[in-house]
């Protein structure tokens, strides 16, 4: 995609109708945010509380939605296209002007790396400097370790995933196609199990020996840990399109459901069951063998002892519905 567009192509990509200064003569070189607002470059609107900051613009170019098209004649000396969906509109802009900058063309193998016997590479791979690859791994067209990695023995690695400098990925998993691993992230790593023996003189290990299986377009925070399953043949599983952020914690055995997002800092513990599109606040945690209902959204800082039902929003400590939360909250505040 050019780095440069008018504001006809720029409609016709995002499927809009401009209003305004159809034949503006400005090349759009990118996106900004509409209060610092950049010349050259197309933001957007989505509510109309920001619909005043359109004043001090002077021929802006904003995305707006239909319900607010009667503020491009409040507004007229900007240039508006009107788009029924603006956050799809402006992640499909994001995309056409910054995907390349991310795109990562290095191929070949460092001659620092270590590669173990057995494993395949294919084709356009990248292995950057001391990298360790072990045994019987298996890496996919186009797929990008960068450097200080470790692989260990035979793990699968999907066709075009980026796996960034110091991530560690341990025996037995296996990373889907187009997946994105951000520094520091430990998949596979044991699972946190210790029983006390019956004469209570010594904490012994539950020794972990199954796998994870991560799919298609996942994205892993830096730093956040996945734990491997307790059985063999048996795995943690994260499912496709599953956004994982920063410091997240997921536990051995748990199941998270295809689309879901979970924000930073979040702890969930083992055997714990996420379902379809689920949203987890930032600095969750949610405690052993829960189910998360799918659609259900689990609000910033809750803590969740019991089951959540489908669609469900819950927040608190303990979590419970939120508009039940917030009433407790209320009385509680009030009585203080």
């Amino acid at each position: 995609m050019a780095k440069e567009i008018s504001i006809r192509q720029l409609a016709d990509m995002v499927k809009g109708r401009i209003v305004g200064d159809v034949d503006k003569a400005v090349k759009i070189t990118g996106t900004c945010a509409i209060d610092s607002y950049v010349q050259a470059k197309v933001s957007f609107i989505n509510n109309e509380k920001y619909g005043a900051m359109l004043a001090g613009l002077h021929n802006a170019i904003v995305l707006i939605p239909p319900g607010l098209a009667h503020l491009c004649g409040e507004y007229p000396q900007n240039t508006y296209v009107v788009v029924e969906d603006v956050l799809t509109s402006m992640m499909d802009l994001q995309d056409a002007f910054y995907s390349n900058l991310f795109v990562m063309r290095q191929e070949g193998v460092s001659p620092t790396a270590t590669i173990g016997t057995g494993t395949t590479i294919g084709h356009n791979v990248y292995v950057g400097d001391h990298v360790y690859v072990g045994k019987d791994v298996s890496i996919g067209d186009g797929a990008k370790i960068m450097h200080n990695c470790s692989i260990f023995d035979g793990v699968i690695i999907g066709s075009n995933t980026y796996v960034c400098p110091n991530v560690c990925i341990y025996g037995n998993c296996r990373v889907g196609d187009d997946c994105l691993i951000h520094p520091g992230a430990c998949i596979g790593v044991d699972g946190f199990r210790f029983e006390q023996d019956v004469g209570r003189e010594r904490v012994r290990k539950w020794i972990h020996m199954g796998g994870v299986d991560i799919g298609r377009r996942v994205e892993i925070g830096p730093n956040a840990t996945i734990q491997r399953s307790t059985y063999e043949h048996s795995s943690t599983i994260v499912s496709d399109d599953v956004k994982i952020d920063a410091h997240v914690h997921v536990g051995h055995n748990d199941r998270i459901g295809a689309r879901t997002v979970i924000a930073a800092q979040t702890c969930i513990c083992g055997s714990v069951a996420i379902r379809e599109d689920c949203w987890i606040g930032a600095g969750v945690t949610i405690a052993q063998g829960t189910v998360i209902g799918s659609r259900a959204k689990v609000l910033i800082n809750a803590v969740v002892v019991n089951d959540v039902p489908d669609g469900e929003m819950v927040s608190g400590f303990y979590a419970m519905p939120h508009k039940r939360w917030k009433h407790v909250y209320n009385r509680l505040r009030d009585e203080l």
